[in-house]
């Protein structure tokens, strides 16, 4: 099948704008913001660096939904499932958007537990998705992303402060890295989900020449009809409108 730009480029562009946004963030916030210890979501409470935040979390959400039509419209039947998968990861995108976290030590409102747990859907939802989408369609790379996506989850959650394992491996001290590459994960996961929209199936439209060219034919015995080997079907058609 032809690539078709106009399939792709709205969930690549959103991916991409996502990862500018966030990188500018880490620029104009490098000295409030320690990037081995303190969380993306920090970004988002200075005035110098919310508005990329914000505006990057949106265009990841965007990409994302797109996606999620792009399978829609090419296997409406057999990719429900991370179809519905890359819609809750956007709705969480959305979420973590308008509801910001708490300041540092903890999370101490609902706002912040809203926050989390649509954070929490993000980075497991959209792992999931990409590597069902990957699988079905057979994008290596869309699968490899997405397991490298879920290790680092694990790493995070292994060294994330309060977790069990946290102090034994020192956490505390690099957690902040592992969510960035994790959220790089993720960017380059709807990227190269986007990206594979022009490889997919159009579900709409239907390939016909098997039936012009069939070797059937079709013989008027009274009202009814005949099938046997000769002429192709389209002649036959054509010799039944002569008639």
């Amino acid at each position: 099948m032809s690539a078709d730009p106009m399939r792709r480029w709205p969930g690549m562009a959103g991916a991409a704008a996502a990862a500018a946004s966030t990188a500018y963030a880490h620029v104009v916030a490098a000295d409030a913001v320690d990037p081995m210890k303190g969380l993306i979501s920090d970004y988002a409470l200075l005035d110098t660096s919310a508005w990329a935040m914000v505006g990057g979390t949106i265009m990841l959400a965007m990409g994302s939904l797109w996606v999620a039509y792009g399978l829609a419209r090419a296997d409406p039947a057999r990719s429900a499932a991370p179809r519905v998968l890359f819609v809750a990861g956007a709705l969480g995108l959305l979420l973590t958007a308008a509801f910001p976290t708490d300041a540092a030590p903890g999370v101490t409102s609902a706002v912040g537990e809203i926050h989390r747990w649509a954070a929490a859907v993000v980075f497991t939802a959209l792992p999931c998705a990409g590597w069902m989408m990957g699988r079905r369609f057979r994008n290596r790379a869309l699968s490899a992303v997405s397991v490298l996506a879920a290790v680092l989850l694990a790493a995070f959650l292994a060294a994330h402060p309060g977790s069990l394992t946290a102090d034994l491996i020192g956490g505390p001290d690099y957690y902040g890295l592992i969510e960035r590459l994790l959220l790089l994960s993720e960017m380059a996961l709807v990227f190269l989900a986007a990206q594979g929209m022009d490889n997919l199936p159009d579900s709409n439209k239907r390939d016909i020449s098997s039936l012009t060219d069939s070797p059937l034919t079709y013989a008027n015995v009274g009202y009814g009809s005949v099938v046997s080997e000769g002429e192709p079907y389209a002649r036959v058609q054509s010799d039944r409108a002569a008639a």
